[in-house]
């Protein structure tokens, strides 16, 4: 490190998309002389795994303003500007400030930049978005995880995606189990949930087993699907050790966010991918035509998506041509990288 003692602030969250890639560069500095704290929001997912891994952190309320009345989004500005009031005790002059995306990222870019601390940004998706763009212009250099990424601003570097590292290690499954293995993303997809529960007994039929990350707040209504469906499946409210799950598993059925397609890639795990097809910019659709140009994934829109169709795209995702392209998977060193360009290492 060219400086000793740095404190570098992670400032991201409301999904474990904009939490994860921060942990990683996190976990790669814990053997440096940079103290790292996160800033994050209050809606218990970061709360929960920040504190399992002994990080510190303070929680953002959340400041919403899509979708919600005109009143609620008076309250959203009120409690960023009161938070941004406060940033401004926390964040100091010789702090480094690493964005990861979200409404928590918002109001410590602000107070940084009036700070005038160093501020950095790490872009998850293929498609950059409006509150990333307009920090990125103040931030000395802008993460890219895709080195195509549309409407990007600023000093970019291509990093690739942080992603834990226990999927550096893993190769393509060797003997065919025919385990699926479904992510909706950290708040569970009711649209994912639906679709395979309505085609898990044909492919129960056909020798499939299912282990299926719900979502905590969709996990009894997942459950009541599969039932009245009368079909089985190992369905969890979340999964801790997914890295775990995708060694077992032959193929992802998944969301199409960032960390997902990096980490389904990386587990070289063949992936039907879903995107979400109300996501801002269609990001997650771009993100999964990313992997499908690679020849590791398919995409299939929500519009084209039914059971037949999922089970065609399953049966492709076990071809031979599929798992050598996996093989040829390259490990980009993506926390390493970052953690270089804020010349934290």
């Amino acid at each position: 490190m060219s400086e000793k003692n740095v404190r570098l602030i992670i400032a991201g969250g409301g999904t474990g998309g904009h939490l994860y890639p921060g942990i990683a560069v996190a976990d790669y500095l814990k053997n440096k002389d940079a103290e790292v704290f996160f800033m994050v929001s209050d809606r218990g997912i970061e709360r929960k795994i920040l504190t399992e891994k002994g990080y510190s952190f303070y929680e953002q309320p959340q400041t919403p303003l899509k979708g919600i009345s005109m009143a609620g989004r008076v309250r959203s500005v009120i409690l960023l500007v009161r938070e941004v009031y406060g940033m401004l005790k926390k964040i100091k002059k010789t702090d480094t400030v690493l964005l990861t995306g979200g409404f928590a990222a918002a109001a410590p870019a602000i107070a940084a930049v009036l700070k005038g601390a160093r501020l950095y940004l790490h872009e998850q998706n293929s498609v950059m978005g409006l509150t990333n763009r307009i920090f990125a212009v103040f931030s000395k250099k802008v993460f890219l995880s895709f080195e195509g990424t549309l409407k990007a601003k600023g000093n970019t570097v291509h990093a690739g995606n942080p992603v834990r590292a226990e999927f550096a290690s893993c190769t393509p499954k060797a003997e065919p189990t025919k385990r699926i293995l479904v992510l909706g993303g950290s708040q569970g997809s009711r649209f994912l949930n639906r679709l395979m529960a309505r085609s898990a007994k044909a492919l129960a039929d056909a020798g499939w087993s299912i282990t299926h990350q719900a979502g905590a707040k969709l996990y009894d209504e997942a459950l009541e699907d599969y039932r009245n469906a009368g079909a089985e499946a190992d369905v969890r409210s979340y999964i801790e050790n997914v890295a775990d799950e995708y060694e077992k598993a032959d193929v992802v059925i998944a969301r199409a966010g960032s960390g997902t397609v990096f980490e389904t890639m990386y587990a070289r795990r063949p992936a039907v991918l879903v995107p979400f097809a109300q996501a801002a910019d269609e990001h997650q659709l771009y993100n999964a035509l990313f992997a499908e140009k690679l020849g590791i994934a398919k995409v299939m829109t929500e519009s084209g998506a039914n059971p037949e169709r999922l089970r065609e795209l399953i049966e492709w995702s076990q071809k031979q041509e599929v798992k050598d392209r996996l093989a040829g998977i390259k490990y980009l060193n993506s926390p390493e990288i970052i953690a270089r360009g804020m010349e934290l290492d």
